[in-house]
């Protein structure tokens, strides 16, 4: 058994790998140094009861080359089985501090994702905090399927190691799958609504909710019809879940 084993935990069926953010560093970086693409997943409660609902997003998960946890309730969920689950890898956290820490590797990012400009502002955040990152490309996310591989096509043109592919789930994860053989990327990472984050179009919960584990209480005060059905009902939804698992 691999290390990589040793550090994994199943999560109502989904394989999730356990490390320190330099562990989760480092796992990403082996992989950009393989000629394939390799799918990233940054998974929570609501990542997880997708699969559960989904055999074949489920079955993308279970194939996915790395799947980090993300999150309070996966946190749980891992205690649960007397498992210290690990760094909380949030993608609004854990892709800035990834640039910051690669920036003299001379890493090419590609932005993929959100309404037409919002990769952009995010990308320009990016640059003001880590002047030296390197972002080769932007394309919003609203687009038809027919358009994939023209903008395919644009991506292998600029050659980016890694691909930050911003649509929610699961429809991030389906494209990359779906796409994964013309991708000439060697990581591609589903970033959910970090786009947004990044470049202030939404507003990230006050530093005490974050320490307690809070984010999703102010993300449903300030965006409850659209995440209602995701945490009023979904938080419960995961816990029987995960309470039936054996």
């Amino acid at each position: 058994m691999n290390k990589d084993n040793k550090n994994k935990v199943i999560v109502l069926g989904v394989p999730i790998t356990l490390y320190t953010p330099e562990g989760g560093i480092a796992h990403i970086e082996s992989l950009i140094a393989k000629e394939r693409s390799n799918l990233v997943v940054l998974a929570n409660a609501y990542t997880l009861n997708l699969a559960y609902e989904d055999e074949d997003y489920k079955k993308i998960l279970q194939n996915a080359s790395l799947v980090l946890r993300d999150g309070a309730g996966a946190s749980w969920a891992i205690k649960r089985q007397g498992i210290n689950p690990g760094h909380n890898f949030v993608g609004t956290d854990f892709i800035p501090d990834f640039c910051k820490a690669t920036q003299d590797k001379g890493y090419k990012f590609y932005l993929l994702g959100d309404e037409k400009g919002v990769a952009e502002k995010a990308g320009e955040k990016l640059k003001q905090k880590i002047p030296s990152i390197k972002i080769v490309g932007y394309h919003h996310g609203f687009f038809d399927e027919k358009e994939s591989d023209k903008i395919i096509a644009g991506i292998n043109k600029v050659e980016p190691e890694i691909l930050l592919v911003g649509m929610g789930n699961p429809r991030q994860e389906k494209w990359a799958l779906a796409n994964l053989d013309k991708l000439e990327v060697s990581v591609i990472i589903g970033v959910g609504a970090l786009f947004k984050y990044l470049s202030g179009e939404v507003k990230r919960a006050p530093k005490w909710m974050l320490k307690h584990n809070m984010e999703w209480v102010f993300r449903l005060v300030t965006e409850p019809k659209r995440l209602w059905k995701r945490y009023i009902i979904g938080n419960p939804k995961f816990i029987w879940r995960v309470l039936r698992e054996k």
